[in-house]
């Protein structure tokens, strides 16, 4: 009896420990870290990668706009609320990467902010930031699309202090990123380039020299900080006021105190919010059962909605094929499509749903039911 015990003993632990190691090996997918030299900077960055889950399995039909992230003690937040949302079809499937080393930040004139020390008539920190920019753009960048298929639509999320370089790029490389976040950084948009000017007056210039500028810009401090330091709310409000005239479809922005945090704390709610302005629900909601609702119209409905979508953000967005627990997915719409007796739609849908799963046993599985139900047991 003893010797059963033992046993059953050995099988528990040695079951835990596997699942421990499956539990382990989970997590080291979820961030690969990689070195990549830059002959530009002459030094090698270190960097934290997410791809989507469905990354290995998705054909080549499938690229991810890039989320740069200046802060890597956030990556973790980031690629969970990023993986979350893609997951729910309220953002599309990305790439994340964060930049252990830093971004390189311009040295600003402070404007007398009550966040800095008085003394600092400029910040002691940064310097150029122009190599940086072009190692992003003839480095990183290229690096991301050749091993990960990834496209031009880009996303830079900075914190506090390396907010400033999301800022920066905003005011002097508009193009580099579709979209800028920058979290706890009401106190940066009063500093400048030149002593008396501040961001806000780069950013009303801009925009002002180019009306129809697309990009979506969201910045916010907490409530304690503005406690501490009043005229973080002031520059947070002077950019409200100021931008407010040139908001449009192509130009949409967010900048608010946000209450009940406090500096860090408000990384969690701000970047939900700010991936919804990017992101908006009522345009990625897609209603894949009224879609193919329309006989003989499935799948082209849904390609209507994502053709109209990829429009809209300049990059290929496509349905998709696969969605733990919902209904919105090719692979929901093939399935039903078969009970309802509509053979050949169905067929059409988990084709489609196939050649984006080309290595899916499932998909394949579920195709070749259609198929056989259609006669082609051949197939």
């Amino acid at each position: 009896m003893k010797k059963l015990y033992f046993y059953c003993f050995c099988i528990c632990l040695l079951s835990s420990q596997a699942h421990a190691r499956q539990i382990t090996d989970s997590e080291i997918l979820l961030g690969k870290e990689q070195q990549l030299h830059s002959e530009i900077l002459n030094e090698t960055q270190v960097l934290n990668l997410y791809l989507p889950k469905s990354f290995s399995e998705a054909s080549d039909d499938h690229q991810y706009p890039v989320i740069l992230l200046l802060e890597d003690e956030f990556f973790h937040l980031v690629t969970g609320i990023v993986q979350h949302l893609s997951s729910v079809n309220r953002m599309p499937e990305s790439i994340v990467v964060s930049l252990k080393n830093g971004p390189v930040v311009p040295k600003l004139y402070t404007n007398k902010s009550d966040f800095w020390p008085e003394e600092w008539k400029q910040l002691p920190f940064g310097k150029s930031p122009d190599d940086f920019v072009k190692s992003l753009e003839k480095e990183l960048f290229p690096y991301l699309k050749k091993h990960y298929r990834a496209n031009d639509y880009r996303i830079v999320i900075g914190f506090s202090g390396t907010s400033i370089f999301a800022l920066h790029a905003l005011a002097k490389e508009p193009d580099l990123f579709n979209a800028h976040i920058a979290i706890a950084a009401g106190d940066i948009l009063g500093m400048g380039y030149e002593e008396g000017k501040s961001l806000i007056d780069v950013f009303e210039q801009n925009l002002i020299e180019n009306p129809d500028f697309k990009n979506k810009l969201y910045v916010t401090s907490a409530a304690s900080d503005v406690e501490d330091a009043p005229m973080i709310g002031q520059n947070l409000m002077e950019l409200q006021r100021r931008l407010s005239k040139h908001k449009s479809e192509e130009f949409q922005f967010i900048s608010k105190i946000y209450p009940n945090e406090n500096h860090y704390d408000v990384a969690l709610p701000a970047l939900g919010e700010a991936f919804n302005l990017i992101f908006p629900k009522e345009k990625w909601s897609a209603d894949y059962r009224e879609m193919s609702a329309e006989k003989g119209k499935a799948l082209a409905n849904i390609d209507s909605f994502y053709a109209e979508l990829s429009a809209y953000y300049g990059f290929s967005i496509l349905p998709m094929a696969e969605r733990w627990n919902s209904i919105y997915s090719l692979r929901w719409v093939g399935l039903d499509l078969l009970k309802q007796e509509r053979i050949k739609e169905a067929i059409i849908v988990l084709e489609r749903r196939a050649h984006y799963r080309p290595n899916s046993i499932a998909a394949l599985t579920d195709l070749s039911k259609a198929y056989e139900r259609s006669g082609h047991k051949d197939k």
